[in-house]
């Protein structure tokens, strides 16, 4: 980490990431919407939000908050990165001049980082995931048994230091005995 103005450690704000963004967004769309704004204050609501991508709709039933996602494109980018896969065993990832430090490892649909990151993390946004190295290895070994269709390394994985999956601790084992994993 670096040095603050107060050569202070610099730390993340974890609820930025987990709350700021999301009430942020909220408190826009209730000043400029009273209908919402008593939607709101009901505990049961609903907005939707549409990119060319990916829909959410993001709101709360008897005051229980939910975000749900639809990707668009998970279609276009899995044949994606089946051609990144072909244009990497033919051309390699390393030692390449030509295409140096240009090497893509995957290539996630948002939507499936959401969901991985609502199921074994807790909701916490790859923002902060990727800043521990254990989740990051973690979050990368997820993506290589559940959702290889969207890695670009030649061979369907994406190189790990150690699969935390295939000799799990405690820390792997609760993530998988609360939550089961269906595709």
């Amino acid at each position: 980490m670096e040095l603050n103005l107060n050569n202070e450690e610099a730390k993340v704000n974890e609820d930025y990431y987990t709350g700021g963004v999301l009430a942020g967004g909220l408190e826009g769309a209730l000043i400029k919407n009273d209908k919402m704004f008593n939607e709101v204050k009901s505990g049961t609501w609903s907005q939707t939000f549409s990119t060319p991508n990916m829909n959410y709709k993001v709101g709360a039933i008897d005051g229980e908050r939910y975000v749900q996602y639809e990707q668009k494109n998970v279609e276009s980018v899995r044949e994606y990165c089946k051609e990144r896969r072909e244009f990497y065993k033919m051309m390699g990832t390393t030692d390449n001049p030509i295409f140096a430090g240009t090497f893509e490892a995957m290539n996630l649909p948002k939507c499936f980082a959401h969901e991985i990151s609502g199921k074994w993390f807790n909701n916490r946004p790859w923002d902060l995931i990727k800043q521990d190295k254990k989740d990051k290895i973690l979050f990368y070994a997820i993506v290589n048994q559940f959702y290889s269709d969207f890695v670009c390394h030649p061979s369907g994985k994406i190189p790990l230091p150690y699969n935390p999956m295939s000799r799990p601790n405690k820390d792997v084992l609760w993530l998988f005995s609360s939550n089961p994993v269906t595709l």
